[in-house]
């Protein structure tokens, strides 16, 4: 912990490399509260300041309890972030589960070996699954449901229940994990970014889900928020409103690609197997049922207040990615 001397909290960061990651950094090392900022990653992070400190390590390795456990004794780190999640499907579901699942627990192991006072994780809405029983709106006790035969979610759900384990052995710590809605901005990547830049936009014939979406700005306030107070528990973190699919691919100038569910599932698995599409097939249930959260308890005990509507997030984003046809002039050129 800080001693008298050097007063100051000391953050270890994983995910620095992304833009939430990076930029909490460069908070951190601004904040006279925080007197040093632990980058935990394998590559070194776009940052500086005066308390950076860089430890390059896989989260992957074998190794990388003992490593953790002797990075948090050495520089006496009392708070964990850890955002060291894809943003996106990919196919070597391996190194998915090695990252996300296996990475966890090994941060987990080493924050209870240091009785660290905080730790935060980055989490996804996703995980209560797209089911045709959910209610209007989600709250943080609904279980986590994901969706059937989806390793990509299961892994995230994996990794909260290992968080949970945590925070139940150990009361001493702060534990929060912010499950955060699809995330839109000009730095961001994930599911409905790759799914809204194509030019036809598969959708499931006969349904139009609702959505959510947080600007990537908001999700910065969250994690900061959650960081200056101490909130344990669950929150779900999104923009105000929902927003129909058939109104987002609309509002992207893209065209949708309705596709028969039973042939979805045939022609998804079969794109995905071969390596042709980057939408796992479990992903189009996200595309025919709801799954909008509740942000209610993020604004009575986090104080979150979006200054994104999840509409405005989509326009914010369709504007700066130009996918917005243009608008002819007077004189009648583009």
């Amino acid at each position: 912990m800080a001693s008298q001397e050097q007063p100051g909290r000391v953050v270890a960061l994983t995910g620095a490399a992304e833009f939430l990651g990076r930029e909490l950094g460069n908070r951190l090392l601004h904040d006279p509260r925080c007197r040093r900022v632990v980058v935990i990653d394998v590559r070194e992070p776009n940052l500086s300041g005066a308390g950076l400190e860089y430890v390059q390590l896989d989260l992957t390795s074998p190794n990388a309890g003992r490593e953790l456990e002797a990075v948090f004794a050495r520089h006496r780190v009392d708070t964990l972030v850890h955002q060291a999640f894809l943003s996106h499907p990919i196919h070597d579901l391996d190194y998915a589960h090695e990252l996300q699942v296996i990475g966890t627990l090994h941060l987990l192991h080493a924050a209870d070996s240091a009785g660290l006072r905080k730790v935060i994780m980055e989490g996804s809405t996703m995980v209560y699954g797209a089911r045709p029983d959910n209610p209007n709106f989600i709250r943080e006790d609904a279980p986590l449901r994901g969706v059937s035969n989806c390793p990509q979610v299961a892994d995230l759900i994996a990794a909260e229940q290992a968080l949970w384990e945590f925070a139940a052995r150990s009361p001493d710590t702060t534990v929060t994990c912010l499950r955060l809605a699809s995330m839109l901005g000009q730095h961001s990547d994930g599911f409905m970014i790759q799914l809204l830049s194509r030019p036809l936009v598969p959708t499931v014939m006969g349904f139009d889900p609702l959505f959510q979406f947080v600007h990537e700005s908001d999700a910065l306030e969250a994690l900061w928020l959650a960081w200056e107070r101490d909130c344990p528990g669950a929150f779900n973190v999104a923009g105000d409103g929902v927003v129909p699919l058939s109104v987002a691919i609309r509002s992207a100038g893209r065209l949708p690609l309705p596709i028969p569910h039973l042939l979805s599932e045939r022609l998804g698995g079969f794109l995905w197997a071969c390596q042709l599409s980057d939408t796992p097939v479990a992903f189009f249930d996200y595309l025919r049922y709801l799954w909008v959260a509740d942000t209610t308890r993020a604004r009575r005990e986090l104080g979150f207040r979006p200054r994104f509507s999840s509409h405005q997030a989509l326009q914010n984003f369709t504007l700066l990615h130009r996918m917005l046809p243009k608008v002819p002039s007077a004189g009648g050129r583009p």
